[in-house]
């Protein structure tokens, strides 16, 4: 007969949590933030931080379409807030693209006490250091996240860079993690909302897809200048344009 217990049985992780946004055709390329990001994979950390609406997934999402290294990918909300739930996604992400290695991390997982942020951080480590191959581990939405022992967890990731792992870290503010001291180790590339604003030649060439049609220097310069470069300003303009929307500001002479 079953025994009582007071362990809850963990709930499965949500797989359609584990898949990149796909890019749209149409969607504009950002040719000058990919190149700093390859530049500087093979440091520990990306950090991507901006208010919503500047296209900070949809950077990184084009990034590792491109990167030609393997990757994993966790989109992240409120419900994720819990050590255990967070650990478990990390996990299930890796070993979507390592499936034949071994990780003890899921033991400990299921033990009947939860294990304190050290503990974890140690034995992902030691489960990461078995990968051979180096990969690109993306966290959307990472400002979802409060609890000090996950942030515990991602610091003990940092502070002795594994050679296997970079780390991209995608949020609308700055986590609380030792940036400073990564920015002083040449360990951090930093990509924020004034690099995410449109040039008016990004503008040009997006308002061009979206219209269908050629987009002067000056009326690019215009736009870029009204909307801040803001992308979802820019497209929801456009969208308005295209679909007739009543005239505007941004209104394009025929």
């Amino acid at each position: 007969m079953p025994q009582p217990t007071d362990v809850a049985p963990a709930m499965p992780a949500l797989l359609t949590k584990l898949h990149r946004p796909q890019v749209s055709p149409g969607v504009e390329w950002r040719a000058r933030l990919l190149e700093p990001l390859n530049q500087n994979v093979d440091r520990a950390l990306s950090l991507i931080s901006a208010p919503a609406g500047y296209g900070k997934s949809t950077l990184v999402s084009m990034w590792l379409q491109t990167s030609g290294r393997a990757s994993a990918w966790v989109s992240l909300d409120e419900r994720d807030d819990d050590l255990l739930v967070f650990t478990g996604y990390l996990v299930a992400a890796i070993q979507g693209v390592f499936p034949t290695l071994p990780f003890k991390t899921q033991a400990l997982l299921r033990a009947p006490l939860p294990p304190s942020a050290a503990t974890a951080a140690r034995y992902l480590i030691n489960d990461l250091h078995q990968i051979p191959e180096r990969f690109i581990l993306a966290l959307d939405d990472v400002h979802a996240i409060r609890q000090p022992a996950i942030f515990d967890l991602l610091a003990e990731l940092l502070r002795y860079p594994l050679p296997s792992l970079h780390l991209a870290l995608i949020g609308r503010r700055d986590p609380p993690l030792p940036i400073a001291s990564l920015r002083a180790r040449g360990q951090v590339t930093e990509i924020r909302a004034r690099d995410l604003c449109l040039t008016a030649e990004e503008t040009a060439h997006l308002l061009g897809q979206m219209l269908r049609r050629d987009i002067d220097h000056a009326t690019a310069a215009e736009w870029t200048e009204k909307t801040e470069g803001w992308v979802t300003a820019l497209r929801l303009a456009a969208l308005s344009l295209h679909h007739g929307g009543q005239a505007d500001p941004f209104k394009l002479e025929n």
